[in-house]
């Protein structure tokens, strides 16, 4: 018995892949970094804020004289602990100004019992003068005898950022004294440190003896 093989031809199916079409797989990201606000401030040694600052002056016995120039209270402004603290992230370009000011112009050394003055240029603070409290006394700002450093940029300079020289609060013309500048040639992006600000308060003659007297300054910046 001859028995035929049919022959089986297997066909080959050929499968074609079309590539899809996409768009681009790189995505732009956007960023904005925007300037900082120019500030000053009180911090300690790590740039932290000071909740409470504060200047203790030196303390004087009572006197029939009027306590100035190498007898009045001395104090420090600006200590390790407490610094003056500037920053300026690209704020002010063409420069600022630091200065100092009493909480008002009609501010005094005040206590429990009678208060003086820390803005009467009558006999340099020790009389009455042309302001309308009645009281003598005044306060003095040297921040030529401080110390000027960079704060925590590595790349800053103290270059064109300048102390000022001393000068004495006066009721309606000296309202505020100017401690530190920086002028348009500084960092447009850098931060400073200012310590061991001077500061000197003429007390009248017999100003009763107190243990509370006290007054607030306050610090301010202006972009020039």
């Amino acid at each position: 018995m001859n028995i035929a093989t049919a022959g089986m031809i297997l066909g080959v199916m050929t499968l074609s892949t079309v590539a899809g079409v996409y768009a681009s797989a790189t995505s732009n990201f956007a960023q904005t970094i925007n300037a900082g606000t120019l500030s000053v401030d009180i911090v300690d040694g790590s740039y932290v804020t000071v909740g409470s600052p504060s200047v203790t002056m030196s303390a004087k016995t009572f006197s029939f004289s009027c306590l100035s120039g190498g007898s009045a209270s001395t104090g420090t402004f600006g200590t390790a602990s407490q610094v003056i603290y500037i920053k300026n992230p690209d704020a002010a370009d063409n420069g600022w100004s630091v200065s100092l000011a009493g909480s008002a112009t009609t501010a005094v050394w005040d206590s429990a019992g009678t208060d003086y003055d820390f803005n009467d240029a009558g006999g340099s603070g020790c009389t009455d003068g042309a302001d309308t409290d009645s009281l003598a006394g005044q306060m003095t700002v040297d921040p030529s005898v401080g110390t000027l450093s960079t704060g925590a940029c590595a790349s800053c300079a103290t270059t064109s950022v300048s102390k000022w020289t001393s000068s004495a609060f006066v009721e309606g013309s000296t309202d505020s004294i100017t401690l530190l500048t920086g002028a348009s040639g500084s960092n447009d992006i850098g931060d400073w440190k200012l310590t061991g600000v001077s500061i000197s308060q003429t007390i009248p003659a017999e100003q009763p003896a107190a243990s509370d007297y006290d007054i607030n300054l306050t610090l301010s910046i202006l972009a020039s």
